[in-house]
């Protein structure tokens, strides 16, 4: 009888240490697709205008760090401040990342990207909006496909190559919100563009409270 009650406890104690780590398995994979689970926004504006910085110091201090790094940047890139100096856009020429009519990452993009990666080293330091336009050669449904597969490349090439994927978001315009006009070759290609949006993001501000920005290079 005692053999007997030893043998069903220690079943039953398995039984509650494989019910526990049942429980474990479901919950962690519950809350992985939670947290890998990209922001999503509605509209490149919507992206571009969150969050709302409440703190008065705390803004001081995001536009001077964003000033710093506007002149850093202003070296290599068409570089402007927005947001009352809050947000950084770059503008890059799109023939730098891609091929004529290609949707595929050329050779030389990577050097380009990499350097933007480095400000997605901090996840949660900068969230990004990336938008993606072209010109007018070709039908506007051929300009939005194609502005739709490059966008896709470059997000992929970020969350590939960074720890930041979920906080960025890609928008393409297809020949929509030009520039100048579709009137040269030049003009053509300054409307095949990507811009990318370096918007701060809970990290930064929490750097900002605890007086670290003006640390940081």
């Amino acid at each position: 009888m005692n053999s007997l009650t030893y043998k069903t406890q220690s079943d039953m104690n398995k039984l509650f240490c494989n019910t526990r780590l049942l429980v474990l398995i479901v919950a962690l994979a519950c809350c992985l697709p939670v947290m890998a689970q990209a922001i999503v926004y509605n509209s490149l504006e919507e992206a571009i205008n969150s969050p709302v910085i409440k703190d008065s110091k705390v803004r001081n201090s995001v536009v001077e760090y964003q000033s710093r790094m506007v002149d850093e940047l202003v070296k290599d890139y068409n570089v402007n401040l927005m947001r009352n100096g809050e947000v950084i856009s770059i503008t890059i020429p799109a023939d730098l990342f891609f091929e004529a009519n290609a949707t595929e990452l050329s050779r030389k993009a990577d050097d380009i990207l990499y350097k933007i990666s480095q400000f997605f080293r901090v996840p949660g330091f900068y969230h990004a909006a990336l938008a993606m336009y072209h010109d007018n050669t070709g039908s506007p449904q051929y300009c939005k496909e194609l502005t739709d597969k490059r966008i896709h490349s470059i997000a992929d090439w970020f969350t590939i190559n960074t720890k930041s994927g979920r906080f960025i978001s890609a928008f393409s315009f297809g020949d929509k919100f030009p520039i100048l006009e579709n009137n040269s070759m030049n003009n053509r290609r300054m409307n095949r563009r990507l811009v990318i949006y370096l918007i701060p993001d809970n990290v930064m501000f929490d750097n900002a409270k605890r007086n670290l920005l003006n640390k940081r290079h």
